[in-house]
């Protein structure tokens, strides 16, 4: 299994903005925050690998979809919001910084999908 160079730049753009945004909690609010900041990175990351697997899983030409996957494409949202809800309840923190970290990937696809425009028009540009 290759993961194409778009994939690649998605996870390495989700570790950035969980490591930037659990720095700027840090410096702003405190280690806690950063720490829940963090957390629900770390869940954002582990939810996009998730869902990397199925879409390779359903793929054409990979053959039939196994019936458990559609029961993990659901069940992984119960379990963020339980992971999430005990990241604030055993920190103590406001669950902020535990939301904005689970958006980390959804910040990691919206600056993929920009550098992507940018690639686009620079290389229109240069012929």
């Amino acid at each position: 299994m290759t993961i194409s160079v778009s994939v690649r730049r998605l996870y390495r753009l989700t570790l950035a903005v969980g490591i930037l945004g659990a720095a700027a909690f840090g410096w702003t609010q405190g280690a806690r925050e950063a720490l829940a900041f963090g957390l629900g990175a770390l869940g954002s990351f582990g939810n996009l690998w998730l869902f990397h697997r199925l879409s390779l899983s359903i793929a054409p030409g990979e053959g039939s979809g196994k019936p458990w996957q559609a029961g993990a494409f659901i069940g992984r949202y119960l379990v963020l919001f339980a992971a999430g809800y005990v990241i604030v309840k055993g920190l103590g923190v406001n669950p902020l910084p535990v939301v904005l970290g689970l958006f980390a990937s959804t910040a990691a696809v919206l600056a993929s999908s920009i550098v992507e425009l940018l690639q686009n028009l620079l290389s229109r540009s240069a012929r």
